[in-house]
C-alpha cells in the first residue's frame, strides 16, 4: 500500500511537489506573522483604550472630591456660625430659614441636640420634636470623634428614601459641643450623584459608586442604591480585592460576551470607590477592524507569495522544462546534457540556439510590458474622456463633447440642467444618487457601471473630485467619465491570453520541422496538430503548397531560395492560411553535408502574436497612464538614481513656473529651494536605501505657501536593485487649518467665549508666578449670579444661556484688556486682577460689576432684573499663590451671599 501511494506522489511533477513544499512553507510563516503582529497590535490598543478611560475616570473623581468638598466646607462655616451658649430653638429655626441659599448643595439641613432631638430643620419644620435620632450611626460618630462624618448611605426616617447625611459638631464658645448640624444628600433625586449616575461613557458605558463596605451609593439603576453589592453585584462588580487600593483598571468578564472596561478609583473626600464601565464591544471596535484589515492583508499577500513561489519553481526548473520539450518533440536527448548556454556546432545546435533567442526575446518584451505597467501605475491607474463640473445644486455648469455620446445632448444643451434630468431618474436613483451625496460631503469618490447605449452595453469608469472654497464648504465637483469598455474587453483577453500561453508552455511552443531539398516535409513536431485541419503525421512526404496552399509558398518562396542557397533567415509574417491568422516568427537553418551541398533546411516558426499585441498595449498604456498622471491634483514624479527629474505631471509646471521639458531631466537639486531642498535631500537617500519614507513640509505653489504631504517611495528594477525613487506630494493645507481651529476651540467656554477652566487654571498660575516676581499685588474674583437656579427653573434653559451670554459680555467691559474674565461651570465665573498698587483698585472694579448688573437684561420679549454676588480675594506682596486665592475668594462669596447677595465681600489672604 505505502509503495503504490509513493508511486503516485512520484507521478507528479517536480515542479508541482516544490511549488506545493514552498506553498506549505510561505502559507504556515505568514499565519504565524500575521497572529504576531494582530497580538502585539491588539495589545497596544488595547493598553492605550485602558489609558484613557483610566484619565477619565481620574477627572470625574476629582470632580466628585471637589463637590463634596465644597459641601463640608459649607457645612462647617455653617456649624461655625451656630455658635452660641444660649440660642433657643425658635432662635435656631429662624437661623436655619435664611440659609436656602444652601439648597442648591443640601436637600436639607438640620439642627440636632445631644439627645438626638429634631431642634430645627431647613424644609419641613412641622417635624421639630417628633424625630429622635440618637440612633443613627452618624450621630454617634459626630460625639464620639467631634469631627465631620459622611454617613453611609441609609433610608430617611421621614421619607424612607435612599439618603446620605453630611453631619458636623456645633461647639459653644468655650469649645463645648452643644449640637449636630447634619446636611442631607437624597441619592434618588436631583443631585450631583444622581447627575453622575445618569452619566454616560460612549453609547451604553456608565458611572456608579460605591462604599468600601459594598454598599451603592449611585447607579444608573435606581433600585440598587442602598444595595449590598456583594447580594446584588453589578454586572461588572468591582472585586472584592479591589476595595483596598486606590485605584485600577481590568477587563470585566462575568462569562458572557457582555464584557466591558473596569476602572475603579477611591475618592479622597470619602470612604466611596467610584467605578467607570465601558462595553468592550465600543471600547475595541478599533480592534476589531483592525483585525479585519491584517487578515485582509496577509490573505493578498499570501496569494501574491504563492504566485511569486510558482513563478521561481518555474524559473529554477525552466533547463528541466527545456529537456521535456526537446525530448518530446524528437531532438537527440544528447543535446540536452549540456548546459542552456552551451550548443552543439552543427544545425541542431542552431535551431536550438534560435529557439532560445527568440524565447529570450519574449520574456523580455513580457518583462517589459510588466514593469512599465507597474511604473506607470504608480502615478495613476485610471483616466477620464467625459470631463464636466456641477455645482452644489447638482447642475451642469460645464460639459465636453463626450456627453454627446453619454446622453444623446449637446454640451450647450445640458448646461443649466440637473444630473437627473440628464440621466434617466432610473440611472441617477440607482447608480448616480448614492455616489454625489458621498461627494457632495467632501468625499473624493469613484465607481464603475455597465450601461446600455447604442444597443450595446458599454463600462464606465466615473470620478467625483470635490471642489472645496476658501471656507471649506463643497461648491461643486468634477466628474470624470472613462470608457473602459475596451478596457475591459482586453482585460479579459488577456486572461485567455495567459490560459494559452500556460497551454504552450506546457507543451511544445514552437513547430519544428525539416524540409528536403524538394520542399517536402520529412519531419515536423506535434504542434502542428495545433494547426486546423492538420494531423502532424499527415505532413509527412507532402509539400508545402500541398499543405498551406500556392498563395503562402509564393510569399515564402524568396526566403526558402536564400535557405537552400546556405543562408540561415529569420523573418516575421502574418499567416492567415488555414484559419491561422496568427503573427509567426520563422527562422530557417540551413542543412549542409560535407560536400558544401545544401540538402533542405530546419525549419521553426514560433507564435509572436501575443508579443505583437504587448507592444502595441504598451505604447498604448504608456500614452493613456501619462494623462491620467498630469490630471491628478498632486505632484506625481519619478527621480533617477543620478537626482534628476525623468517623469513630472502637469502640476510641477505650476509649482516651479517652467514647461515640463525644461523640469524633466534637471537636477532636483537645482529646482527646489529653502526647507524643501533639505528635506528632499534627507528623505531621498532613505528611499535609495530601500525605504519608503514621508515628511510634511511647506513649499510655495503659485506664489501661495502651503502645507504639503510628500512620500518617497523606492522603485527597483527586476533584479531587486533600487534605480529610483517615485515621490507624491499632495497638498494638505486645509487639513491643518482645520487642526489649528480645533486646538484653539479646546481652551475657550462654547456658550459665553470666554477662558473656560483649562485656561483659567494655565493663565492663573501664569499671573501667580509674575505677581510673586514683581511684587506687586494679585487679585482674584469668584463670581455667580444670584438665584440662576430659579431663572432656569421659571424661564427656561434657552432663557438661562442668554442671560449667561449677557452676563460674560457685561464682565469683559468691567475689566482691562490685560485682565481675565473666564467661565469654570454653570453660572460660576472668575475674574483675575494683576499688577494692582491698591487694595481698593480691586473694590473698585467689584463696585463696577455690581453696578453693571443692575440694568435689565433684555432676555427674548421680557426684561429681566439680575444681580451678582462676588468674593474677592487679594493677596500680599510676593506671597500670590493661585489656588489659595481661589479658596479665598470662595469663603468671601459665601460672606457676600450671607450678605443679602447683590454686593462683595473682599478678604486678604495672609
Amino acid at each position: 500500500m505505502s509503495s503504490s501511494r509513493f508511486s503516485r506522489f512520484r507521478d507528479i511533477s517536480l515542479k508541482t511537489r516544490l511549488t506545493v513544499a514552498v506553498a506549505i512553507f510561505f502559507v504556515f510563516s505568514l499565519v504565524l506573522l500575521s497572529w504576531l503582529a494582530n497580538s502585539v497590535s491588539e495589545q497596544a490598543l488595547e493598553n492605550l483604550i485602558v489609558a484613557r478611560q483610566n484619565s477619565l475616570i481620574t477627572a470625574m473623581a476629582n470632580e466628585v472630591d471637589q463637590k463634596i468638598e465644597l459641601r463640608k466646607n459649607s457645612l462647617i462655616l455653617l456649624a461655625t456660625d451656630l455658635a452660641t451658649d444660649d440660642a433657643d430653638q425658635e432662635t435656631l429655626q429662624e437661623f436655619m430659614s435664611h440659609q436656602k441659599s444652601l439648597g442648591g448643595l443640601f436637600d436639607n439641613l438640620a439642627v440636632i441636640n445631644l439627645q438626638g432631638e429634631l431642634v430645627a430643620i431647613l424644609h419641613g419644620a412641622e417635624e421639630r420634636g417628633k424625630i429622635n435620632l440618637a440612633g443613627r450611626d452618624y450621630f454617634k460618630e459626630v460625639l464620639k470623634q467631634k469631627k465631620l462624618i459622611v454617613s453611609l448611605p441609609l433610608k430617611g426616617t421621614a421619607s424612607s428614601r435612599p439618603l446620605v447625611v453630611m453631619s458636623a459638631p456645633v461647639f459653644d464658645d468655650k469649645s463645648q459641643l452643644r449640637y449636630v448640624l447634619a446636611g442631607i444628600i437624597e441619592l434618588a433625586q436631583d443631585s450631583f450623584l444622581a447627575d453622575l449616575a445618569g452619566t454616560k461613557i460612549g453609547g451604553n458605558g456608565y458611572f456608579y459608586v460605591t462604599t468600601r463596605q459594598g454598599v451603592f451609593v449611585a447607579h444608573p439603576d435606581g433600585s440598587r442604591i442602598l444595595a449590598d453589592s456583594r447580594e446584588r453585584p453589578d454586572k461588572h462588580q468591582i472585586p472584592d480585592s479591589a476595595y483596598g487600593a486606590l485605584e485600577g483598571s481590568l477587563i470585566s468578564r462575568n462569562g458572557t460576551t457582555d464584557e466591558a472596561i473596569l476602572s475603579y478609583r477611591r475618592l479622597k473626600a470619602a470612604d466611596w470607590m467610584l467605578a467607570a464601565v465601558y462595553p468592550a464591544s465600543e471600547a475595541f471596535v478599533v480592534i476589531s477592524e483592525v483585525r479585519k484589515k491584517i487578515t485582509l492583508a496577509s490573505t493578498v499577500l499570501l496569494l501574491v507569495l504563492l504566485l511569486l513561489g510558482w513563478w521561481f519553481m518555474y524559473w529554477l526548473l525552466r533547463p528541466l522544462q527545456h529537456l521535456r520539450h526537446k525530448v518530446n518533440s524528437g531532438v537527440p536527448a544528447w543535446i540536452d546534457t549540456l548546459r542552456p548556454t552551451l550548443y552543439p556546432k552543427d544545425e541542431i545546435g542552431d535551431l536550438a540556439k534560435a529557439f532560445d533567442e527568440a524565447m529570450a526575446s519574449r520574456r523580455l518584451a513580457e518583462a517589459a510590458l510588466s514593469a512599465s505597467e507597474n511604473k506607470l501605475r504608480l502615478i495613476a491607474d485610471n483616466m477620464s474622456a467625459f470631463i464636466g463640473y456641477i455645482d452644489h445644486e447638482e447642475k451642469y455648469t460645464f460639459a465636453n463633447k463626450r456627453i454627446t455620446h453619454l446622453s444623446h445632448l449637446q454640451p450647450a444643451d445640458v448646461i443649466g440642467k440637473s444630473m437627473r434630468e440628464v440621466a434617466t431618474p432610473d440611472i441617477y436613483d440607482r447608480i448616480v444618487k448614492p455616489e454625489v451625496r458621498k461627494v457632495l460631503n467632501g468625499e473624493w469618490t469613484r465607481y464603475e457601471r455597465r450601461i446600455q447605449r447604442y444597443g450595446h452595453w458599454e463600462w464606465d469608469r466615473v470620478t467625483y473630485a470635490p471642489d472645496f472654497s476658501k471656507s471649506g464648504h463643497v461648491d461643486g465637483f468634477f466628474v470624470l467619465v472613462e470608457d473602459i469598455t475596451e478596457f475591459k474587453r482586453v482585460q479579459d483577453d488577456l486572461i485567455r491570453s495567459e490560459q494559452r500561453v500556460r497551454t504552450i508552455t506546457d507543451n511544445m511552443p514552437a513547430m519544428i520541422a525539416y524540409i528536403d531539398a524538394k520542399l517536402r516535409y520529412q519531419f515536423c513536431n506535434r504542434s502542428y496538430g495545433l494547426i486546423p485541419g492538420l494531423e502532424p503525421k499527415d505532413l509527412l512526404g507532402k509539400t508545402i503548397t500541398e499543405v498551406f496552399g500556392e498563395a503562402t509558398y509564393l510569399e515564402l518562396k524568396d526566403k526558402i531560395e536564400l535557405a537552400l542557397q546556405g543562408e540561415k533567415v529569420s523573418f516575421e509574417r502574418y499567416a492567415p492560411e488555414r484559419d491561422i491568422k496568427r503573427f509567426l516568427q520563422y527562422e530557417y537553418v540551413p542543412d549542409t553535408n560535407a560536400d558544401g551541398v545544401t540538402q533542405g533546411y530546419y525549419s521553426m516558426v514560433i507564435d509572436i502574436t501575443d508579443r505583437k499585441e504587448a507592444e502595441l498595449k504598451l505604447a498604448a498604456s504608456e500614452g493613456l497612464l501619462r494623462t491620467i498622471a498630469d490630471n491628478i491634483p498632486a505632484f506625481v514624479s519619478l527621480i533617477d538614481a543620478q537626482n534628476r527629474y525623468q517623469f513630472v505631471n502637469r502640476p510641477y509646471e505650476t509649482w516651479f513656473d517652467l514647461p515640463l521639458e525644461n523640469i524633466r531631466c534637471q537636477p532636483v537639486m537645482s529646482l527646489l529651494s529653502g526647507a524643501m531642498q533639505q528635506e528632499h535631500h534627507v528623505h531621498y537617500k532613505l528611499a535609495m536605501a530601500g525605504e519608503k519614507t514621508e515628511f510634511e513640509t511647506e513649499i510655495s505653489v503659485a506664489g501661495k505657501m502651503g502645507h504639503y504631504h510628500a512620500t518617497y517611495v523606492p522603485q527597483y528594477d527586476d533584479s531587486g536593485k533600487v534605480v529610483g525613487v517615485n515621490s507624491l506630494i499632495n497638498d494638505i493645507s486645509d487639513a491643518k487649518a482645520v487642526e489649528k481651529q480645533l486646538l484653539a476651540l479646546a481652551r475657550f467656554d462654547t456658550l459665553t467665549g470666554l477662558p473656560n477652566r483649562n485656561q483659567i487654571n494655565e493663565r492663573m498660575e501664569q499671573a501667580s508666578a509674575r505677581s510673586q516676581r514683581t511684587g506687586r499685588l494679585m487679585a482674584v474674583m469668584f463670581l455667580d449670579v444670584d438665584k440662576f437656579k430659579s431663572i432656569n427653573d421659571t424661564l427656561g434653559h434657552h432663557a438661562g444661556d442668554l442671560v449667561l451670554q449677557e452676563f460674560a459680555s457685561r464682565l469683559r467691559h468691567c475689566i482691562r484688556q490685560t485682565d481675565l474674565a473666564g467661565r469654570l461651570a454653570g453660572d460660576e465665573f472668575v475674574i483675575v486682577l494683576e499688577g494692582l498698587n491698591m487694595h481698593s483698585e480691586a473694590d473698585m472694579v467689584a463696585s463696577k460689576i455690581v453696578q453693571a448688573m443692575t440694568t435689565p437684561f433684555d432676555i427674548e420679549t421680557s426684561s429681566l432684573m439680575v444681580t451678582t454676588s462676588i468674593g474677592v480675594a487679594i493677596s500680599s506682596e510676593s506671597k500670590a499663590s493661585a489656588n489659595d486665592l481661589l479658596k479665598k475668594a470662595d469663603e468671601a462669596l459665601y460672606l457676600a451671599k450671607k450678605a443679602g447677595r447683590n454686593n462683595f465681600k473682599v478678604l486678604q489672604l495672609d
